[in-house]
């Protein structure tokens, strides 16, 4: 069943659309750095003439308990209930959409009659801007350097910098400490193309995420046009 999602998600259409009726498909919710879970509820009412049956529901995220208040799963004309989904925080780190599928009775394997669509607004801990730095081939060794902005309540010093490529040289500026640091790096050579990753560590007790990673890289350089004749 799970590998059948990918299309629904995308682009499939409801074919019982209508059996039930839910207030909202879609919901926001904003978290605390230090939430450990969150829950969202979305209520519906058969308006239907006929007894609707919820046949099954499917998260896209392990991180994401779903079930029906007082786990009833068929709904009389006019009756009304609850589907609750409670997310587990820590298996999300970051802002994005989180979906379930919700399968009637007689729904084919491919199509789910509802999908629910919860935009989870996770706060930034550690900015890192830009997340990824380049130069051309043949470029002059210039350093480039990235902004690091610590958004907690609390100061957050950071503990490491590593570089996957030593041709990669870095320097940690602190602009304030405990909230916003600059990363220099500066490349030894740009004569070959290469991509290395730098790892951050920092001492952040809100941070869900162990270490960021971000992008250093030398590209090609466009060639030049061949000269008219």
């Amino acid at each position: 069943m799970r590998s059948l999602l990918t299309c629904w998600f995308a682009s499939c259409l409801s074919l019982a659309a209508g059996t039930l009726k839910f207030e909202s498909t879609s919901k926001e919710i904003t978290v605390a750095l230090d939430q450990k879970t969150a829950t969202v509820d979305y209520p519906f009412k058969n308006e239907s003439t006929s007894d609707v049956e919820i046949a099954q529901n499917i998260s896209d995220c392990p991180c994401a308990a779903v079930g029906v208040k007082d786990s009833k799963l068929i709904y009389k004309p006019g009756e009304s209930g609850t589907l609750r989904v409670v997310f587990n925080m820590e298996k999300v780190p970051e802002t994005t959409d989180k979906y379930v599928a919700i399968f009637l009775k007689g729904d084919p394997e491919e199509r789910p009659s509802f999908r629910l669509t919860t935009h989870i607004i996770v706060p930034v801990v550690v900015d890192i801007q830009p997340k990824s730095l380049i130069w051309k081939t043949g470029d002059k060794l210039e350093p480039k350097t990235m902004t690091v902005t610590m958004n907690d309540s609390a100061p957050v010093k950071i503990l490491s910098i590593t570089s996957s490529d030593p041709r990669f040289k870095q320097e940690l500026k602190t602009v304030e400490e405990g909230k916003k640091y600059e990363v220099v790096i500066t490349p030894t050579s740009t004569e070959k193309v290469g991509m290395a990753s730098l790892r951050i560590e920092t001492d952040s007790k809100t941070d869900t995420r162990p270490a960021h990673i971000v992008y250093l890289s030398v590209q090609s350089a466009p060639k030049s046009a061949p000269a008219a004749k």
